[in-house]
Formats: C-alpha cells, structure tokens, sequence
C-alpha cells in the first residue's frame, strides 16, 4: 500500500510538473532534462504520505535521497516514453485514466467526506462503560538482565565456558555488587546492557523463551535469579518491578476507543456518501455481471475500508 502510493504521488508529480514555481528560498535538489526537482516539491509528496513514512523520511536522509534519485529516474524513463509517443497508446491511456480516479475518488474520502469526523466525549465514556471488563491488563513484570551468548550450535567447551562466566557474575552479586553496573560490563545484550540490562514489560506468554518467563515471573521485586537456560545463552534475571492483572482506566483506554469509534463513524459516512453518490449519478448494472450482484451496496475502497485513512 505504501509503494503503491508513493507511486501514484510520483505520478501527480509528473502530471503537474509544468506548473511548478520556486523562490530563491526553495533550493534545486535534481534535474532530469527539463524537470527541476525543488524541496518543497519532495517535501508535499512526503506530506501526502502517513505518518509512519513520513517518519521514516525526517529520520533518514538517505531515504530521501533514494527518494530524489527514484523521482528524477522515472521523469527520465518517462521523457524517452513520450518523445517515443508511448503515453499516447489507448492501453496505457487507459490505465492511467484508471490510476487517477483510484487517487481521485479516495482523496475526497479522506479529505472532503470523513474529513472533521469527530466522536464526542460522552460516546467514549459510555463505550468504556460497556466495555469495561474487555480492557483488562494481564499480569506484567518489569526485569532486567545479564545474558552471556551462547549458542545451540556452540561446542560444549564453549558453552561450559559461557556457563562459568555467568556463574561468577552471579557470585559478584552475591556479594552485593550493583546489577546494573555489572550489565553495562559484562551482558551480551547490547541494547539493554546500555541501561543497565533494563528490558520491556514483560507479559506472561508473550515473549519467545518459556525458560525466561517463567523465572522472571517466580521472582520477588528486588531480587535475583540464578543462572537462567534459554536458546540465547544464560541470563541472570533481576525483577525491579510486578504489575498485579487489573483493568485500565477510561484514561489509558481512551485512544483505543476513539480510534475505534472514530474509524467506524468514518466508515458509515464514507458508505452512506457513495451510495448518494451512485444513486444521483444513475449507476446502472447491465449484462451478465448485473445478475450476479448479491449487494446492491456499494463497496468502500480498501483504504477506508481497512481504516488506512491518510491524514
């Protein structure tokens, strides 16, 4: 869905070219024969994108680099089709005749027919109050660890090894030494030992290592495990935190619900609009195909549909 509308963007691009102007302020990012590429050219076709992408764009300068050279390649390829009159041939007229009331017809949806679309106060209230016992929050725990890699395939010297080195970080412990400190040392989780050995909640049943869970899960706030065998190697455990199974709040449950809520009032606006519109319009079914219909609603277009609504 998302190459396939950077697609459609490119394009647009193309179609309005010739309409483009700059300011002094708008600098040249690429040429391609006649077409001058500008930044704030890139910068409406990367706003037309969700925001995860956009994202991924503002975090990444190599992305819109790729992007630039993408643009400016197929303005290229696109040039020698015209000067060869390939955009002339009815097939292709066709398509893009296709491709532009696809891009047509969903942008009003978004932006014309559940554009504003709001849900007040006292509907996410009252869902939650009939939902309450849906929003429960299981059981969680907040650990941290010291893992020592060691691998399935690894010889058993090797693992005898790893094993003796996770054995005398834990008598360290025992001592009294900080678990942290010794993660940042000696783990070989990198992403964690960089805070301390500090991982994400943990809920019962949701991570790839029964081993791990069910230690962490026997553990007291505040202590240790002992020596812990999973397919990664051996883990020393640290419970800092548990999490008693509870229900949320309407506060912590409330942008699920507006999102839910908000997604299907989208819906039936988008489906009440189309069926008016075909209705004005005088949509008629004729030959074989108009036998074969079950509904005679109209379909949503996939990214209403599937609550993909660009905004």
């Amino acid at each position: 869905m998302i190459a396939r509308t950077i697609l459609v963007a490119l394009f647009l691009v193309a179609a309005v070219a010739g309409t483009l102007s700059a300011e002094e302020t708008n600098p040249v990012l690429g040429k391609v024969g006649d077409f001058v590429l500008r930044e704030a050219d890139l910068d409406r076709i990367i706003a037309s994108q969700p925001p995860e992408v956009q994202k991924r764009f503002q975090d990444d300068p190599r992305q819109k680099l790729g992007l630039v050279k993408e643009i400016l390649t197929k303005k290229a390829v696109v040039a020698k089709a015209k000067k060869e009159r390939f955009d002339s041939k009815p097939e292709i007229k066709e398509q893009l005749s296709y491709v532009y009331d696809n891009f047509i017809s969903q942008e009003y949806l978004v932006k014309v027919v559940t554009a504003g679309v709001t849900v007040p106060e006292e509907d996410l209230k009252k869902f939650y109050q009939v939902n309450e016992k849906d929003f429960q929050i299981p059981e969680q725990v907040k650990v941290r660890h010291i893992l020592i890699a060691s691998l399935k395939e690894d010889r058993p010297e090797e693992k005898e090894k790893a094993r003796s080195r996770a054995e005398g970080i834990l008598l360290r412990l025992k001592k009294g030494e900080d678990f942290a400190s010794l993660a940042r040392e000696f783990s070989d989780d990198q992403n964690s030992a960089k805070k301390g050995g500090e991982l994400a909640v943990i809920t019962l049943g949701k991570t790839n290592s029964e081993e791990f869970e069910k230690a962490a899960f026997a553990l007291k706030s505040g202590t240790f495990s002992n020596i812990v065998a999973t397919s990664y190697g051996f883990h020393i455990i640290k419970l800092d935190e548990r999490q008693e199974k509870r229900t949320a709040s309407f506060s912590e449950a409330r942008d699920f619900i507006y999102n839910k809520l908000k997604a299907e009032l989208e819906q039936k606006k988008a489906q009440e609009f189309l069926e008016q519109a075909v209705k004005d319009a005088g949509l008629e079914l004729t030959g074989e195909l108009s036998g074969s219909a079950q509904d005679s609603s109209t379909a949503i277009p996939d990214n209403v549909k599937k609550n993909e609504l660009k905004k």
